[in-house]
């Protein structure tokens, strides 16, 4: 299958998992889709890797990487916005979305990783996916000390939260979860917990008294 049917495949599954009026109702529909998404995401990883290594210019090839790269953060953006705002049970079709979203991400960090590098063709040895480091602390935790961090002072221009919380959710795990939602972490950054906040102000305290003693 080509790449680009393969992603137009999942960007019209991802429009029809957005906008649908009859949501999903039963577990048995949530699987169905669940299976179907699942079978897409093997699809477009080994469409794109065929096609990447047959590209044999190197400004064509990452004009193409790039290209899947920009569908794909578009997919992400969309899906995350179509998410509810606040977490609870939800619905299967919000469910079905999560786990889209998470697809998505995927997808982005094979490409990412086995394929945006200076040497103009594909490494078969680069590993697939990113080792994440393992925080024992929650997300809202986590979510909390970046906003802090970002929003207590100077250090980083206010304007480039997005792509901190999306590098956040990159490269953290928390020590309920191996993936950390965006959308879980965005509202957790945006309105932190008073647990959150206590913890964070915990961790910081432990961080000031270590550095006073050094």
């Amino acid at each position: 299958m080509e790449t680009d049917s393969v992603i137009n495949l999942l960007s019209e599954l991802v429009c029809n998992i957005s906008i649908k009026d009859a949501p999903l109702i039963t577990k048995e529909a949530f699987e169905e889709q669940k299976a179907k998404l699942n079978e897409y995401e093997k699809e477009i990883q080994v469409a794109i890797f065929r096609h990447a290594v047959l590209l044999s210019s190197p400004q064509y090839y990452n004009d193409i990487i790039s290209s899947y790269s920009r569908v794909l953060s578009h997919l992400e953006n969309c899906l995350t916005e179509a998410l509810p705002d606040t977490s609870g049970e939800g619905s299967f079709t919000v469910s079905l979305q999560q786990h889209t979203l998470s697809a998505v991400q995927r997808l982005k960090l094979f490409i990412d990783n086995r394929f945006f590098h200076t040497s103009g063709t594909p490494d078969s040895d680069k590993p697939l996916t990113r080792e994440k480091l393992k925080l024992n602390i929650a997300v809202s935790v986590i979510a909390t000390l970046m906003s802090a961090f970002v929003r207590s002072g100077e250090h980083v221009s206010i304007k480039q939260e997005t792509a901190i919380m999306r590098f956040a959710v990159q490269l953290f795990s928390s020590k309920q979860a191996d993936e950390i939602a965006f959308k879980s972490f965005q509202n957790h950054y945006r309105m932190p917990e008073r647990a959150a906040i206590a913890k964070s102000i915990e961790i910081l305290k432990g961080m000031i008294q270590w550095l006073r003693e050094i």
